[in-house]
């Protein structure tokens, strides 16, 4: 009998780095007040870090794809994942901050959910939920929903390769 060990984001394993897409839909009441109601991303970057027991620190950016849809973020979060980071699917609560660049700079505060599904040792699909929320009252900028997916790649940095498979096992090679 053979068994898959892969593991997601953790004391071994801290850093992850990830591209992906990402898309925000404002609400219908706020379409006159920032003139579009979604707005695609590319590229969304990100890098992450296990900081201790089920707790990730992550940055991210991403743009907008379209030049006249002015949309450009920077966010700083905090994850905890429920004890999942040895898991080959890795479930997370979100809860952050972003500053947004349409045409001021302004701070939203964000919360939602995510989730890695790692597909080899290093090699993973990210996606993610976010309620971006506008607590200060601003009017150029709304709450909204923004979600994203992407691909993430986690690494250890300053050890040693000692003790790491060579052969990867796919996911669907697993014994059920």
């Amino acid at each position: 009998m053979s068994v898959l060990s892969v593991k997601s984001q953790d004391s071994t394993n801290k850093w992850t780095v990830g591209i992906g897409l990402g898309g925000l839909l404002y609400s219908e009441k706020d379409l006159d007040k920032i003139g579009y109601r979604f707005s695609e991303q590319f590229p969304r970057l990100s890098v992450a870090r296990y900081v201790f027991k089920n707790t990730t620190i992550a940055g991210l950016f991403s743009q907008s794809v379209q030049e006249q849809k002015k949309y450009l973020t920077f966010d700083g979060e905090i994850r905890y994942d429920f004890g999942t980071s040895e898991n080959l699917l890795n479930v997370y609560s979100v809860v952050g901050g972003s500053l947004i660049d349409t045409r001021f700079t302004l701070p939203l505060i964000n919360f939602g959910f995510g989730g890695s599904l790692w597909l080899f040792d290093n090699i993973g699909l990210n996606g993610q939920l976010l309620y971006k929320y506008n607590n200060s009252g601003f009017q150029s900028q709304a709450s909204h929903i923004f979600a994203s997916g992407g691909i993430v790649y986690r690494f250890k940095i300053g050890s040693s390769s000692k003790g790491i498979r060579k052969t990867r096992r796919r996911l669907w090679e697993m014994e059920h």
